[in-house]
């Protein structure tokens, strides 16, 4: 799954990619902020609405805004 995001800088990215290692700690997390669209992604979690759902939830918890790339 992929997430758009308005994260800025490393400080940004590490934030974000602790809060959801706390949460789905058995997923593999990256973030690409050399994207324009400051991609989160994530391996190893179910990818439908509700899960996406989730994600967004808790970037909004770290300050962050989200939004599902749906394929």
């Amino acid at each position: 799954m992929k997430f758009k995001t308005d994260a800025q800088c490393k400080h940004c990215s590490a934030t974000i990619l602790d809060k959801m290692r706390s949460i789905y700690p058995d997923a593999q997390w990256s973030m690409d902020l050399n994207d324009a669209d400051k991609v989160l992604e994530v391996h190893g979690i179910p990818e439908n609405a509700e899960t996406a759902a989730k994600v967004e939830a808790a970037l909004a918890e770290t300050g962050f805004k989200g939004s599902w790339i749906q394929r």
